[in-house]
């Protein structure tokens, strides 16, 4: 049994690498590429990491049922977009900032439930929806690093 199961899990494991070795994952990539330059990449994944922090304060508040520490960690999760590089936000595609407008209403929805009923199961649906968007961007959308005189700066 174990060995069909480590068996199950290399083929897993393997498929996710391109059946040829030349082949790069960028050019797999079918995701839409949102132009940036290295200064805005660094920025916008410092960002990504800051909201990740959050968003473990948020469950920890959560698991302890602290729901003033849980609102006070929300906060800056809907912040994200506010914290774009404002040189990127300008840039972004309509669809990226409807998914950042749509993450902050979940999130102001989350904060609302902590500060009033303070109903666990309702914070987590809520958050499950918040994380949606997250996963959402993530599949549509990929960071490319491109020189910053393609936009004419």
């Amino acid at each position: 049994m174990l060995k069909q199961i480590v068996g199950v899990v290399a083929l897993l494991v393997l498929a996710q690498f391109p059946a040829n070795a030349g082949e790069s994952y960028t050019e797999r990539d079918n995701r839409q590429p949102i132009g940036v330059t290295s200064k805005e990449r660094n920025q916008f994944l410092y960002t990504m990491r800051e909201f990740m922090h959050d968003l473990f304060n948020v469950h920890h508040a959560l698991a302890r049922s602290d729901f003033q520490a849980l609102a006070t960690a929300a906060r800056p999760l809907g912040q994200l977009l506010n914290r774009t590089p404002a040189s990127l936000r300008e840039r972004l595609p309509t669809e990226f900032t409807e998914i950042s407008i749509a993450l902050r209403e979940s999130i102001e929805a989350l904060i609302r439930e902590a500060e009033t009923r303070k109903d666990p199961s309702v914070i987590l649906t809520q958050l499950v929806e918040s994380l949606s968007y997250c996963s959402g961007c993530h599949d549509a959308y990929r960071l490319e690093v491109r020189n910053s005189s393609f936009w004419g700066n």
